[in-house]
């Protein structure tokens, strides 16, 4: 008994010692494996938290560089000092307003210019993407169109390829000019069938790149938010403006007394006049596009310190002094007006009584007599519809400081 009582607290003794062995063991593993996860998830939550930081700040981290308020405006997207022995910056304007605006006069004004690069509402063409050919995948297609235009540059990305293969036709029916048809990208001699020759462009966009930097001084391209996303400023200027460091790219923002705008809406039957309850929501909607637009306008890009790269005009300065109003957009891109042009804009806007009655019943017609044009709904818009208008457009109204009229001019 004495042997068996020894051997089992010899037992006792190595089940114990194993027993400590097997806990440290157990322990030191756990310690170890806990520790590497803590690690992890403390340099995953690091991360996100850094990120969220340089998401949340990089606005105001590109709102705080040092730039002062003498440097011009090419300066400010490449972030880079002037080099003196490289060529200026190429300058291009982006036209962005609703329609009926005065955007489409502005845009047959670049058009005449034989210096200019003009692309009259080339994203009709993707939002036909978005109809017709859904299993496109497309993202930011809008903006990629717009970058290539203003850069010149349609090899820099699939989208621009494309794009060019869908302008040998029209793409809208107040287009301007097709320059992709122009003479200087087509054979000018004709071919049997009497039809110019002009090339596969979506098979050569090289091509297109050098004929644009080589014939043609600045890119103008007009663009409606309607065919933007969700209709905002805000889902393409910036980026455009960021987006090209080495293209000094100006916004001309045109905009309408929603009185007048609408006024010529409902006079080419696309709304509905009083007393249809439609009239009240399309005006609202209308309004409410421009408001968020002109509020974007301010906030951000002064935010961005880009403020200065921005021109609002409204449709009554374009109408009351075209040609004024024509200069002062052309010194804001950089532009030089040539005498053609300006012979142009007079000959448009002043037409004779024969020029005159031959374009206007043409909607989209750029031929009008400017004098008064623009408060034309003052004299044969109806009163209750104007009272719709200033009703659901009171924001916008009061952010432009347009006065309502009291009672019809008939009885004023």
């Amino acid at each position: 008994f004495y042997l068996l009582e020894l051997m089992g607290r010899r037992m006792r003794r190595v089940l114990l010692w194993l027993t400590g062995v097997c806990v440290i063991a157990v322990g030191y593993a756990f310690y170890t494996f806990h520790s590497k996860t803590f690690c992890l998830q403390h340099l995953v939550k690091s991360t996100a938290l850094a990120d969220n930081i340089i998401s949340q700040n990089l606005p105001t981290v590109i709102s705080k560089s040092p730039i002062n308020d003498d440097q011009t405006a090419s300066d400010i997207p490449t972030r880079r000092p002037a080099d003196p022995t490289q060529s200026p910056a190429r300058q291009s304007l982006l036209i962005f307003g609703q329609d009926r605006s005065g955007t489409t006069f502005i845009s047959a004004m670049f058009a005449k210019d034989p210096q200019i690069f003009m692309v009259y509402e080339p994203l009709w063409i993707t939002q036909r993407w978005q109809y017709y050919e859904r299993r496109y995948n497309c993202s930011e297609c809008e903006l990629q169109v717009v970058n290539s235009i203003v850069a010149c540059n349609f090899t820099r990305s699939p989208v621009s390829t494309k794009f060019l293969s869908y302008t040998s036709h029209p793409w809208t029916g107040a287009q301007p000019v097709n320059i992709f048809r122009s003479p200087k990208f087509c054979d000018t001699s004709m071919d049997l069938r009497n039809e110019t020759n002009c090339p596969e462009l979506g098979k050569h966009p090289e091509f297109v790149d050098k004929v644009c930097n080589s014939k043609f001084n600045h890119s103008v391209v007009k663009v409606s938010p309607v065919r933007l996303p969700q209709e905002k400023l805000a889902n393409l200027v910036p980026q455009v403006f960021m987006q090209n460091p080495d293209t000094d790219v100006r916004v001309l923002h045109l905009v309408r007394d929603p009185r007048g705008g609408i006024n010529s809406r409902i006079n080419i039957r696309w709304m509905k006049d009083y007393p249809n309850p439609d009239l009240a929501r399309t005006a609202r909607k209308l309004c409410d596009s421009i408001v968020g637009n002109l509020h974007h306008a301010d906030r951000t890009l002064t935010e961005l310190k880009l403020k200065h790269k921005y021109k609002m005009v409204f449709y009554k300065q374009i109408a009351d002094d075209p040609v004024g109003t024509s200069k002062d957009i052309y010194n804001f891109a950089g532009f030089n007006m040539p005498v053609e042009t300006e012979k142009w804009i007079v000959e448009s806007t002043k037409p004779s009584k024969e020029k005159l009655s031959g374009e206007i019943n043409q909607p989209y017609s750029t031929v009008r007599n400017a004098t008064g044009n623009a408060d034309k709904w003052r004299q044969d818009a109806f009163f209750q519809r104007n009272r719709v208008i200033e009703r659901e457009c009171k924001t916008l109204m009061d952010l432009l400081g347009l006065e309502r009229v009291s009672e019809p001019d008939g009885l004023s």
